[in-house]
Order: C-alpha cells, then structure tokens, then sequence
C-alpha cells in the first residue's frame, strides 16, 4: 500500500487527464470529492452553487456534443458540473469548488480535467437547468488510463523567478 499523498503533493502532482480507464469511481471516493467541494467557501456564504453529478452514459455523451473540444468527456466516470443562479454565479467560488474536488481526487488516485462546455443553450436542454441558472464548468472523473498519450500542448511550467513579481512591477 502506498502511503497517502500530503496536500502539497496533492497539489502539486495535479495535472489534468482526459484518458480514463472503463472502472468506475468507488463511491466512497466520489463522496469525499462532492464533500470537498461542499466545504469550499463562498462568497458572502451564500452557497449559491449547487453540484451536479452526472454518470448516466446517455447524459454524459448529450454533455461531450455540448463544447467545441469536449467529445471525449463521455468516457469519464463521471462528470460534476457547478451550478448557480445567474444573479449569484460568482466564478471565484466555482474555481474554489473545482479546485478542492480536483485535489482531493488527485491525492485519491482519480485523475481530472476541468472543461468549459461553450454551447450554454444546448447544455442547459440536455441537464434542464432552470432558465435563470448558470453551468459555467464542468469537471470529469475517472481511473487514469496508465497508457495514455502525452499532451500536444505539454510544456514545463515556469520557475517561481520568472512567476513571481516581488512588491511592483519595474
């Protein structure tokens, strides 16, 4: 048994992964990761935001048809959009929701992409979203395919000295 990861390995080993195994997701797993996001602060602690977790294969292949590079997040185990209000979406606090789930399923072994699904109108018919509601993000889930090609767009990150301007710019 491997030891657990600390949450700075957690986070620092996160990559996104869109090559998943067919196994699904324990439940035990995918309810840690929804709590993860529960736990995510809000705005004015209004949490606004409600979590939509989708496995049906049906719904996951409407949702792939929904973004201009989405076709493969039908494969996913399972795909959580966030969802508010139009009036209350405040995109910092889905950022906050996507990164807690997308953390904690890395440090449990589920790999995880976020994916903008660009056709608002067709995404809102295929999950009902109520019409004054918003699903600016969706995330997948899944068992990591561990023969899965490299990313075209692979880069290496930059170093903190060229990240990180200290006290103003010159």
């Amino acid at each position: 048994m491997t030891s657990p990861m600390t949450p700075y390995e957690a986070v620092v080993t996160k990559r996104d992964l869109r090559w998943y195994t067919d196994d699904h997701v324990p439940a035990e797993v995918l309810e840690r990761i929804l709590q993860a996001g529960r736990m995510a602060g809000s705005a004015k602690n209004e949490e606004s935001n409600r979590l939509l977790l989708v496995t049906d294969p049906t719904v996951k292949a409407e949702l792939a048809a929904c973004g201009d590079y989405s076709s493969w997040i039908a494969s996913a185990a399972a795909i959580i959009g966030i969802a508010a209000p139009s009036t209350h979406l405040r995109l910092f606090d889905v950022g906050r929701q996507a990164q807690n789930m997308m953390i904690i399923a890395n440090a449990e072994g589920i790999g995880t992409c976020p994916v903008t699904l660009h056709n608002a109108a067709r995404t809102a018919t295929v999950v009902r979203l109520p019409d004054d509601w918003e699903m600016p993000l969706v995330i997948t889930f899944g068992c990591p395919a561990q023969d899965h090609p490299d990313s075209p767009l692979k880069r290496r990150r930059l170093n903190l000295d060229q990240l990180v301007i200290r006290d103003r710019f010159t």
